[in-house]
């Protein structure tokens, strides 16, 4: 009797182990798609910022040459 208790603790452990790896795999997972999707949105978002940076960059340039009368945009 004593070694039928103890196969099924052992069975019991398995399968709680089992469990507790499947468990860990399924964080593991859910954790590289959020980081993932949060590099997607990261990138998208430096992307965006390095174009407004472009766009106020060109208007700077076109200001000064606008101050000195070599723009293509001459307010007279």
């Amino acid at each position: 009797m004593a070694s039928a208790q103890c196969n099924s603790d052992q069975f019991h452990s398995k399968a709680q182990a089992n469990h507790s790896v499947s468990k860990v795999e399924d964080a593991i997972q859910r954790a590289c798609e959020s980081a993932h999707q949060k590099r997607e949105h990261n990138s998208g978002f430096l992307h965006q910022t390095g174009e407004q940076m472009l766009h106020m960059a060109q208007d700077a340039v076109d200001g000064v040459k606008n101050t000195f009368g070599i723009g293509t945009k001459n307010n007279k």
